[in-house]
């Protein structure tokens, strides 16, 4: 069960975010207290997802101050902000229930059952309304799973999982028709009010029913404040300042009405209508400052009745609260958790790209039609390049389907990786071993049964060599899997970075040595860096060295 959380107040002020060429906030203040559901409104690019960054301790500022029940916010405190971004960024292949169980396990500390993390995550469904598309998949563009109102109350449902106090949540309503964005923030203003909660989200333009169910309002334009006070009173405010909204019109659209006057200089506008606009906006910047008196009296503390709070000692634990006695530890889970959980997760979501139909097709007709035209060779001196053939055809094959494949699954895990890395989800060594471990089985089956096929019905040796064959084929495998996870992590682009391989791999084969015309003397050097040249000189010679005839 969700718990009610302790009264807590958000305040911030006079927050400064620059870069070299644009200041993105300037002295944003306000407040946001337990019970609150604080919508930030802006026009695209006024800072809003800037402002919840900073918040969340994702941006650094330049200046001003952010303090929890009046204490400076920290790393520690940190842990009771959740964090929803506006992408909803998941592992395509696991099933929501995967997802949900995935995260209770790895961002729930170890001192909580599982029995209690399963009962929090049907709570939560059930709240959500996400029962009915728990077993199904999360999909991607390729494969069809999740609504787009599905993954984003899912991605909402992952920070609800750690039962957070504050709620940042970045554009929940992007991308939903009408109906679903107000059934969405129903079900946030309800949890925020029931558990005693702070939800602060930023929102572009709600309709008008979302829009009444705001308890404040802070206004951005151009990085600057326009307004901070009760969602209630900001029609009256710019009332005041001259601009007044029409009795049925939607307040929201009002609003961006007025923060997206362009001020820019156009061809058809005259000096006057320039000065106006210019005008305007001052007056917006300027018609509303906050200050400390502000934000105590428009905003006060959320009272809650002593008995739905959880009782706190001196140093702010909870007794006998797993939850709260975590959060002086740097990683909520043991690394022991983080490795078993993410070589789960990495198992479920490698299985069906590596191990993909379309892919064990490819290499078994490829097995097939090598073991055709090489069946059964000859032990003799005119069947040597055959054989030399045959192990360059399988040891090249190879190193390009474990590059692809590496990188593919490598780069396309990044933004989960940095998404759960920001939320201080586990360690990074545990996901990288875990990520080896997980997919080495499943990336070295496929050789396996691929270069045993092609051995034996090539006859390329006996027993003892076959065992030679297969382990220096895997270990190619392995060496190129590396190279790949080093250039998915130096390059982030993806077809860069499979660009990069392959320049590494044809280079290995133009200059190891391998063809008629033999490189340039000063060039000759360079076949021993090659990573064609070990392997494929150790199989080689384990090959020929019982083929007297030859020598």
């Amino acid at each position: 069960m969700e718990s009610v959380s302790k009264s807590s107040k958000l305040e911030f002020k006079d927050l400064m975010v620059s870069t070299k060429s644009k200041v993105l906030l300037k002295n944003v203040s306000g407040s946001a207290s337990s019970g609150d559901l604080l919508a930030v409104m802006g026009p695209t690019g006024a800072g809003k997802t800037t402002f919840l960054n900073v918040l969340a301790g994702r941006v650094s500022r330049d200046s001003g101050t952010i303090t929890l029940n009046r204490s400076p916010l920290n790393k520690t405190q940190r842990r009771r902000l959740g964090y929803v971004l506006q992408d909803d960024i998941f592992l395509s292949n696991l099933t929501l229930w995967e997802t949900l169980y995935f995260t209770a396990m790895i961002r729930i500390p170890d001192q909580v059952s599982k029995q209690e993390k399963t009962e929090k995550i049907n709570t939560i469904v059930e709240s959500l309304g996400l029962k009915k598309c728990l077993h199904t998949a999360i999909g991607d563009i390729f494969c069809r799973g999740l609504s787009g109102g599905e993954k984003k109350r899912a991605n909402i449902a992952c920070e609800l999982l750690t039962d957070p106090d504050i709620l940042l949540i970045d554009e929940p309503t992007s991308g939903l028709d009408s109906s679903t964005a107000h059934t969405l923030m129903v079900q946030l203003k309800n949890y925020a009010t029931e558990f005693n909660k702070t939800i602060v989200a930023t929102i572009h333009q709600p309709s008008s029913q979302v829009f009444h169910m705001f308890s404040t309002l802070l206004l951005l334009v151009e990085g600057e404040m326009a307004y901070f006070g009760l969602a209630n009173m900001v029609i009256e405010h710019f009332a005041s300042l001259g601009m007044t909204c029409s009795q049925h019109y939607n307040p929201a659209d009002f609003l961006m009405q007025m923060l997206t006057l362009d001020t820019n200089t156009k061809e058809n506008e005259t000096d006057t209508q320039k000065f106006e606009s210019l005008q305007l906006l001052i007056s917006l910047r300027n018609g509303y400052s906050v200050t400390e008196t502000d934000m105590e009296g428009r905003i006060g503390p959320t009272e809650v009745p002593l008995m739905h709070v959880r009782t706190f000692s001196d140093d702010g634990k909870t007794g006998g609260d797993a939850v709260e006695r975590e959060t002086t530890r740097r990683w909520p889970t043991s690394f022991w958790t983080q490795f078993k959980m993410l070589n789960w997760r990495s198992y479920k979501q490698s299985k069906g790209r590596i191990l993909h139909k379309f892919d064990l097709i490819q290499a078994a007709f490829i097995a097939a039609f090598a073991s055709i035209l090489f069946f059964q060779i000859e032990d003799s001196a005119n069947t040597v390049r055959d054989r030399m053939g045959l192990v360059m055809i399988t040891l090249t094959y190879w190193s390009f389907q474990m590059l692809i494949t590496t990188i593919l699954g490598f780069t396309g895990e990044r933004a989960v990786v940095s998404k759960d890395r920001s939320a201080g989800a586990y360690r990074l060594s545990a996901y990288y071993l875990a990520k080896i471990t997980s997919e080495m089985p499943l990336l070295l089956s496929v050789p396996f049964l691929f270069n045993t096929a092609v051995y034996w019905l090539a006859g390329l040796g006996g027993v003892d060599g076959y065992f030679v064959y297969l382990g220096i084929g895997i270990l190619n495998c392995l060496m190129i899997q590396s190279l790949a996870h080093n250039l998915g992590v130096l390059i982030k682009d993806v077809r860069l970075s499979m660009m990069a391989g392959n320049v590494i791999i044809m280079g290995g084969l133009l200059l190891g040595g391998f063809l008629n015309i033999s490189p340039p003397e000063w060039l000759l050097w360079v076949k021993y860096l090659t990573f064609v040249h070990y392997p494929y000189s150790a199989i080689m010679t384990y090959i020929l060295k019982d083929m007297t005839d030859v020598w």
